[in-house]
């Protein structure tokens, strides 16, 4: 899909990316939300502009038009004796392909985007929470197994 281009988002974007978080979930996920779309917009623009330095957002655009969409959640880590200026750990989060620009490398793109950006700003680790889906992308993008990376899921 040599006509899609993989950018940095713009904050004219988010509605758009808001939009294809409301599909995804709703529309193609069948989540009932707790809002109504104008509300959700309203919402994810104001997140995108409250958190520019802890979440970035890469896009996939085909004339003109944003079709896919990917996060990089970012946090700081404590400072050690060792290391005093220790470096970020991102988690790349809401990777998302419309339907029409499937099947075609886009959501790769994305992720290499994403972990373009976190060479860029240091990161010293980069983790995702997979779809059954999505494993065997991120595994070819060189995400493996961390014996010691637990989590603990909230209670039912």
């Amino acid at each position: 899909m040599d006509d899609v281009v993989i950018r940095s988002s713009r904050p004219e974007d988010m509605p758009t990316v808001a939009d294809l978080r409301w599909r995804w979930s709703v529309d193609e996920g069948g989540a009932v939300p707790a809002v109504q779309g104008g509300a959700y917009r309203a919402a994810m623009v104001a997140f995108a502009t409250a958190h520019p330095d802890s979440h970035r957002c890469v896009v996939a655009v085909r004339d003109g038009v944003v079709l896919g969409m990917a996060w990089l959640a970012l946090t700081e880590r404590p400072p050690t004796p060792d290391r005093p200026g220790r470096r970020l750990t991102g988690d790349v989060q809401t990777v998302y392909v419309h339907p029409d620009l499937r099947g075609g490398g886009v959501a790769g793109r994305l992720v290499t985007a994403l972990l373009d950006v976190a060479d860029e700003l240091g990161v010293e680790r980069t983790s995702v929470h997979s779809s059954v889906a999505g494993e065997t992308l991120y595994r070819r993008l060189g995400f493996g197994d961390a014996r010691l990376l637990l989590q603990r899921p909230p209670e039912d």
